[in-house]
């Protein structure tokens, strides 16, 4: 074998160590996109448990959300401006959720925070006064698109509980 047949086969092996370290590294890249997405959807999963948390753990506060989604004139300042901020948090992670799933940051979220938003604005008088104040603050036409989608999102005050054949008015099975 000459050095230039020995310099052939170099070639050939760093051709294929090239190609196999092209293919390590595009797994890798795939996995860690997964990873990441995967990662911010539960961050932003998280976030939408802490605001539900709130709501939840602080009588007090959701009494004041359940007044002022009604109607801003039900509150006192002080208690629109926790409104106002809660609603902000609100949107703040709709409009994150919205830009990454836009960009396909994420794949899939447990739900659809834009139809959420877009319910809250169209059910709730409150809320849209809130949203409609913000809308200068927040990124990509946001607001213009609430107002314009239609959000299928049903909130559980607006459901009807089904019939249930021998009921009583209660809805429990009567004896």
């Amino acid at each position: 074998m000459t050095i230039q047949d020995l310099g052939s086969v170099g070639e050939l092996v760093a051709a294929i160590a090239t190609v196999a370290t092209l293919i390590y590294l595009a797994t890798q890249i795939r996995q860690n996109n997964k990873s990441l997405a995967e990662t911010t959807s539960a961050a932003i999963n998280a976030s939408y448990a802490s605001i539900n948390s709130r709501i939840s753990s602080d009588e007090q506060f959701a009494e004041l959300f359940v007044r002022g989604r009604q109607g801003l004139d039900a509150l006192n300042p002080v208690e629109i401006e926790r409104f106002r901020a809660f609603i902000q948090d609100i949107l703040n992670v709709s409009v994150y959720a919205d830009g990454l799933q836009a960009s396909h940051g994420v794949q899939a979220l447990h739900f659809d925070s834009f139809n959420v938003i877009t319910g809250l604005y169209h059910t709730y008088p409150g809320i849209r006064d809130v949203v409609d104040s913000l809308e200068a603050s927040t990124p990509r036409d946001l607001v213009a698109r609430i107002r314009q989608a239609r959000g299928t999102y049903t909130f559980i005050e607006g459901r009807r509980p089904p019939v249930v054949p021998g009921a009583t008015a209660d809805g429990r099975e009567a004896q």
